[in-house]
C-alpha cells in the first residue's frame, strides 16, 4: 500500500502547464507540499505567488530543469520527494526537422521519460510515480470509425507510420508525435516491469482537456479555443474540423485522477493505466453548449460535415474513482466563467 502522509513532498514536472497546474493545485489542497519543475522560474512565478497566498508560504517551490532529455536532469529536483507526477514531455525539434528525421522528436520523448524514472529509482524516498500519457499512445483515430479501446490499447500504427509515411503526407507529423507518446509510455512500463524500482507506477491517459485555468493563468492549450469562441473568434473551433472529434475530460477531473493514481489504496498495487475521458464530442457540441450558456451572444451555425468519434472507450475505472465525471456543459461553463464580457 502506498503511504504518502499529509505534508509529503510531491514533484510535478512541467508545473506551469494546463493539466500540471491543476495537478499541483489538487495536491496542495490535500495538504501535500509540491515542488514544480519548469524550464524557467519566471514561467511559474505568478502561480507561485497565487499558491503562496492560497495555501501558505513555502507549500509550493520551484525547481528549474532546463532540458529534461539530459540524463540526470531531475536528480536535484527529486531530492526528498515521496511522489512524482511526470506531466512534462520533451519536444525539442521543429516540425520541419521532425519530418526529415522523426528520431529528433521521438528519441528525446522516450529518453526523457526513461531518465526521470532512473533518477526516481535512485531516490529511496520515492514511493509512487505517475506518468501522464496521452490518448495518442493508445490510438490514432479515423473519424466515423468504431474502435473498442481499453487500458490495454496501444497505438502501433503511428510507431510504424512515423517513419514510413513520406514527408509530404499531412498526417506524418501527427504520427511522429503520437509515436513519441506511445514509445515513451512503453519505455516507462518496460523500465517498471524489468527494473522493479522501489515505487509503484501508474499512468493516466487523457484526451481533449478543457476547463478553467488555475489562478492568474489565462486560458491556453485546448481550453483557449473555447474561451476565444465566446469572444467571437471561431478559428480555434475550426481547427477541430479535420481531426478533433474526440473524447473530452474536464481538466479538474484529469487532475483528480492523477491524485488517485499516486495515492489511492485501490491503485496501490501499481501497473495500471487509467483513461481520463468523460464522453465523445465535436465542435458542434461545443457550439450547442455555448449557445445555451450565452443566449445573448451570436454564434455561427453548426459546421457542416463535422465527423464523430465513434470510439468506445472503457473509462469505468476513472469514472468509479471520481464517482462520475463532469459533463461538457460543466467543463465549458467553468472554462468561460472567468471571462469579463463587454
Amino acid at each position: 500500500m502506498v503511504d504518502l502522509p499529509d505534508d509529503s513532498l510531491v514533484l510535478v514536472t512541467g508545473a506551469n502547464g494546463f493539466i500540471a497546474s491543476h495537478v499541483v493545485d489538487a495536491f496542495l489542497a490535500k495538504g501535500y507540499r509540491v515542488r514544480g519543475s519548469t524550464r524557467s522560474a519566471s514561467k511559474l512565478a505568478p502561480l507561485q505567488e497565487f499558491w503562496g497566498a492560497k495555501y501558505g508560504p513555502g507549500r509550493f517551490q520551484i525547481a528549474v530543469v532546463e532540458d529534461m532529455a539530459i540524463k540526470g536532469a531531475y536528480e536535484e529536483a527529486l531530492k526528498d520527494v515521496a511522489g512524482v507526477i511526470h506531466v512534462a514531455a520533451s519536444f525539442p525539434s521543429t516540425a520541419a526537422e521532425s519530418l526529415a528525421n522523426p528520431a529528433l522528436t521521438i528519441d528525446p520523448m522516450v529518453n526523457g521519460t526513461r531518465y526521470i524514472l532512473q533518477s526516481a529509482a535512485a531516490q529511496p524516498t520515492v514511493k509512487s510515480f505517475v506518468l501522464t500519457s496521452s490518448s495518442f499512445a493508445a490510438i490514432f483515430r479515423e473519424m466515423n470509425t468504431v474502435y473498442d479501446l481499453d487500458e490495454n490499447s496501444w497505438n502501433h500504427e503511428s510507431v510504424e507510420k512515423a517513419y514510413s509515411l513520406p514527408m509530404s503526407d499531412p498526417l506524418k507529423f501527427m504520427h511522429i508525435y503520437a509515436a513519441g507518446k506511445t514509445l515513451a509510455e512503453q519505455a516507462a512500463w518496460k523500465f517498471y516491469n524489468e527494473e522493479k524500482p522501489g515505487f509503484i507506477m501508474n499512468s493516466v491517459i487523457p484526451n481533449f482537456t478543457i476547463g478553467p485555468p488555475v489562478g492568474p493563468e489565462r486560458p491556453r492549450s485546448s481550453s483557449l479555443m473555447v474561451s476565444t469562441a465566446v469572444g467571437g473568434d471561431m478559428s480555434g473551433l475550426k481547427t477541430l474540423r479535420p481531426l478533433k472529434a474526440e473524447w473530452f475530460v474536464d481538466v479538474r477531473d484529469a487532475a483528480s485522477l492523477h491524485v488517485h493514481a499516486l495515492i489511492s489504496p485501490q491503485l496501490s498495487s501499481g501497473g495500471i493505466r487509467i483513461w481520463a475521458v468523460s464522453a465523445p464530442f465535436n465542435g458542434n457540441d461545443i457550439l450547442h453548449v455555448l449557445r445555451e450558456l450565452h443566449p445573448d451572444k451570436n454564434f455561427p451555425a453548426d459546421f457542416e460535415g463535422l465527423p464523430r468519434d465513434l470510439s468506445r472507450i472503457d473509462n469505468r475505472r476513472g469514472s468509479e474513482l471520481l464517482g462520475g465525471m463532469r459533463d461538457l456543459k460543466q467543463a465549458i461553463q467553468a472554462n468561460t466563467s472567468h471571462i469579463n464580457f463587454i
